[in-house]
């Protein structure tokens, strides 16, 4: 302090106010002889010593020796400092000027860390409290030592759990998840944000109420069969309803479990509850859209069963099975699996389509696969042979479609078959028809032209032979001079012999054609000489048009069938004639 601040008389005054607050201090000081000081040290729990001013153990019970681990011959008139480390000594030093000055009763722990070491020189943490007396009316301090060790160690385990406890609420506060605790009448103990945020309440407003009351919370079964599990299997899962503060029902998943104590005995429940309203609201949706997709499956599969054509649906490169009608299984002589690819289904059964020579035709000249790469397939005509070697000749029309919504005709069982995805793979329509009635028919109508061409040429032979031997006869002189009336008729007559001749092979080609039985007689053909006598023949027989042909070439050949090809030059003329 600076010279110009001193004042001798105000220290003065102060140092006569100390000297009459300690002089007061000291008068009130219980007096206390020595045998009262070791009666009290001996009945004492706790370790007591007692201390002069200068530090020097004067008395020490036998508590206070076993707590350091001297005896208590050992300790007496021993100093204070030998029951404390060495880097106590300065401050304990200072701490006992300062409480001479001024003595009551107080504990010295605040402020310090206070440490006490043994005679093995091991530490451990004490309590003090200190109070002092006139000891044969000297200044004496009664201190009573405690070892704290268990006690700060359970501080710091408390103060752990502590630390905890804030870690796992703001844990649990950043949870979306309703979490509560509630106590073995459910009434609620902790309640976090997500329970806030789900159920409208506020913590303050939810702690003590009893949950299932507070929520209406409907269980699936009973709340009693959901405490009996509790208690039997610590724990419990499931869906509950319940009811939030604005009134809105909702639906959760819950997990509970029992918390017990170290006795084992029930102590709180942890429940975590989750919202799953909107999906519970989905899961209907789509079960009620799969109802009505079922149910519009069953109603087109009892159309299409009552079809008396095959019918199927396939789709992928690989042709599988979608659905199919009733008479798809006749066609095939045997049931193909939904889902199942068409060759191995062709293969497992032993079936075979073929063509009307009885050639097995490729897969990639299958309708159904032809429709499955994009192509229109109408009356298509091939011949299916079963396992059992019966041969069914079959018309075939096969349609891509194009629809983003084709899944929708596939049953829920046929969906967990580990098949390949199916987005944007090709799907097709195929209808087999059975045509073999009308093969039969086909075959019965040839027959019936055959021979109806076989039994008209004979009269036609005749009629033409009679005609020409009449005109002949009549040329030559023999017989009746005809007039020229009748020589027309005869030559009408003539020329249209020739055409019912024409006519009837004519019938009997399409037979042959429609039966694949017309064999062609090939032979190297002029075909501008052909034409042109084609032309020039029908020029003769018509005066209303004018033919011309008119070619760079002189002469061209071809390998052709010269009677067939004349024909056909002779049914294009006519018709072009005619129309």
């Amino acid at each position: 302090m600076s010279n110009e601040h001193y004042n001798p008389e105000q220290k003065a005054m102060e140092e006569t106010q100390l000297a009459d607050e300690r002089a007061t201090a000291f008068a009130l000081l219980p007096t206390i002889t020595m045998a009262e000081v070791t009666t009290l040290l001996d009945f004492s729990p706790e370790a007591l010593v007692a201390i002069d001013v200068v530090g020097t153990i004067v008395l020490a019970n036998e508590q206070a020796a076993a707590l350091f681990g001297y005896s208590r011959e050992e300790l007496r008139l021993r100093s204070l400092e030998m029951l404390l480390p060495e880097r106590f000594h300065m401050a304990y030093a200072a701490h006992r000027l300062n409480y001479v000055s001024a003595p009551y009763p107080r504990s010295i722990e605040a402020g310090l860390d206070l440490v006490g070491r043994r005679k093995d020189g091991s530490e451990f943490p004490v309590d003090i409290s200190i109070r002092p007396v006139l000891l044969e009316q000297a200044l004496h301090v009664l201190g009573a030592v405690r070892d704290v060790f268990t006690q700060r160690q359970m501080e710091r385990e408390r103060l752990q759990q502590a630390e905890q406890l804030v870690v796992q609420s703001t844990l649990i506060n950043l949870a979306h998840d309703a979490i509560l605790v509630r106590d073995q009448i459910s009434r609620v103990l902790s309640w976090n944000r997500g329970a806030e945020e789900l159920y409208g309440w506020t913590e303050k407003e939810a702690l003590g109420r009893v949950s299932h009351t507070l929520l209406h919370t409907h269980f699936p079964t009973s709340r009693a069969a959901v405490e009996a599990q509790l208690e039997r299997e610590v724990q419990w899962e499931g869906e509950l309803v319940q009811t939030r503060r604005d009134g809105r029902t909702i639906v959760v998943e819950s997990r509970q479990v029992l918390i017990r104590d170290a006795q084992g005995a029930s102590k709180a429940f942890l429940e975590i509850n989750r919202d799953i309203t909107q999906r519970r609201l989905l899961e209907q949706a789509q079960t009620a859209t799969h109802t009505e997709t079922l149910a519009q499956r069953a109603f087109l599969q009892q159309m299409l069963d009552i079809v008396p054509s095959s019918i199927y649906v396939v789709h992928g490169q690989e042709a599988r099975l979608v659905l199919a009608n009733r008479a798809a299984a006749s066609i095939w002589g045997a049931e193909w699996p939904v889902g199942q690819p068409m060759r191995a289904f062709l293969e497992e059964h032993a079936i075979r389509i073929i063509d009307a020579q009885e050639h097995t035709i490729a897969p990639e000249a299958w309708a159904t696969m032809r429709a499955l790469n994009g192509e229109t397939v109408l009356q298509h005509q091939e011949m299916i042979r079963q396992q059992s070697g019966s041969t069914m000749p079959i018309q075939v029309n096969a349609v891509p479609l194009f629809s983003p919504h084709w899944r929708s005709l596939d049953l829920r069982e046929h969906q967990d078959q580990g098949l390949p995805p199916r987005n944007g793979e090709p799907l097709a329509l195929v209808i087999h028809q059975d045509v073999s009635l009308l093969k039969e028919a086909e075959y019965f109508k040839d027959e019936f032209i055959g021979i109806a061409a076989h039994e008209l040429r004979q009269p036609l032979s005749v009629l033409k032979a009679a005609v020409g031997t009449l005109v002949l006869q009549t040329a030559q002189g023999h017989g009746p001079q005809l007039a020229e009336w009748q020589q027309e008729m005869l030559q009408d007559l003539d020329v249209a012999t020739d055409s019912l001749v024409q006519l009837t092979d004519d019938l009997l080609d399409a037979s042959r054609l429609q039966a694949d039985q017309l064999v062609l007689q090939r032979t190297s053909t002029n075909l501008v000489a052909l034409v042109q006598r084609v032309v020039e023949r029908f020029q003769e027989i018509t005066t209303r048009h004018q033919l011309t042909f008119h070619t760079n070439h002189p002469k061209l050949d071809a390998f052709v069938d010269l009677r067939r090809m004349e024909q056909v030059l002779s049914n294009l003329l006519t018709n072009a004639i005619k129309y």
